[in-house]
């Protein structure tokens, strides 16, 4: 009987242990996931800033263009 029980209580173990094994890996994985959309996020905002900036630039090309030209 005492060998019986060794052997599911090692089972129960090894289960248990598994299954922590499992939940650090889905905790990796998800401060991964949420790192690559924090970058996907912070690439689409440095976008937006660009186009924000992008009249302010073509006014200030076209006045070096125009006094070029003057």
């Amino acid at each position: 009987m005492n060998a019986d029980d060794d052997g599911l209580s090692g089972q129960a173990r090894r289960n248990r242990e598994a299954e922590e094994h499992r939940a650090a890996q889905d905790a990796i994985q998800t401060r991964r996931d949420e790192a690559a959309e924090l970058g996907t996020l912070r690439g689409k905002m440095e976008f937006a800033r660009c186009l924000g900036a992008a009249p302010s630039l073509m006014a200030a090309f076209q006045r070096l263009k125009d006094q070029a030209r003057a």
